[in-house]
């Protein structure tokens, strides 16, 4: 498994043990030992899998970023509101407790703390991560066969207008569906990667050709193309391979879950 993880945690021997954890795994980590590193990185970097983050930062210098401006921070950047969040602390009455249910916290940890319920919440959210991007998956599917059925409604209609502007978005919501999927593969080590991006590059060269064609063909025959834009868009076959690594990735997580000898 390959995961990349940010954590953000002060210089010491909590962070040697997490990146020894870790790194059996297979989880890629990204530190910020403070938090104006942390900022930086947040503000520039792309969101990881997982963000765990200890609530005793150093609160020293002239700029004073603790755990709580983080994760608000977190949660106004679209690309970071969604990620799991752990998060560490060596104080009970911590407000950040109550805030296990906001901000996409999995869960508060308390100091010091069993390594195996770590490894076991570090799955958990990883879980919870990878089974959102299969949704996310499912519902950008479902999202552009819905677009093209409304096209050929359109087209059906004579609403010519509104045929040519939906027409004209089209082919824009196809490479952000790909360039979300590319990403992802990228970064997950996905094992046909370069053949499935091939396959996409091959799929907008032809539907931008056929989106050409259907502005200027007869209804008959732009209907007749919308049907080979969808057939191309939707092949199963490379998709079908696409969402079976993914569910091996889930099926890994949970068979780990299974084998983490755990007690409250």
């Amino acid at each position: 498994m390959h995961f990349t993880t940010l954590l953000i945690e002060p210089p010491g021997i909590d962070s040697q043990l997490i990146n020894l954890m870790l790194a059996p795994e297979k989880f890629l980590v990204n530190k910020a030992e403070c938090g104006p590193k942390a900022w930086n990185l947040i503000i520039e970097s792309d969101p990881p899998d997982l963000v765990i983050v200890d609530t005793d930062l150093p609160l020293n210098g002239n700029v004073r970023i603790g755990a709580s401006q983080l994760m608000e921070l977190m949660s106004r950047r679209s690309g970071w509101r969604k990620i799991p969040k752990l998060v560490l602390t060596s104080d009970s009455s911590s407000s950040i407790f109550q805030q296990t249910t906001k901000k996409n916290v999995c869960a508060a940890i308390l100091k010091p703390y069993d390594p195996r319920r770590f490894i076991q919440e570090v799955f958990n959210c990883i879980r919870k991560r990878l089974d959102a991007h299969i949704k996310e998956i499912n519902r950008q599917h479902i999202q552009l066969g819905t677009q093209i059925k409304n096209i050929t409604n359109m087209l059906n209609q004579g609403d010519t207008i509104n045929f040519k502007n939906r027409l004209g978005t089209i082919l824009a919501e196809i490479e952000d569906h790909f360039a979300f999927e590319e990403q992802y593969m990228s970064q997950h080590f996905y094992p046909d990667f370069v053949e499935h991006q091939k396959g996409h590059k091959q799929v907008l060269t032809n539907a931008a050709k056929l989106i050409d064609e259907i502005c200027t063909s007869s209804p008959m025959i732009a209907n007749q193309k919308i049907k080979q834009l969808s057939a191309d868009l939707f092949d199963v076959t490379d998709d079908k391979k696409y969402i079976g690594f993914l569910y091996g990735l889930l099926e890994s997580l949970t068979t780990h879950l299974k084998t983490v000898d755990f007690k409250e």
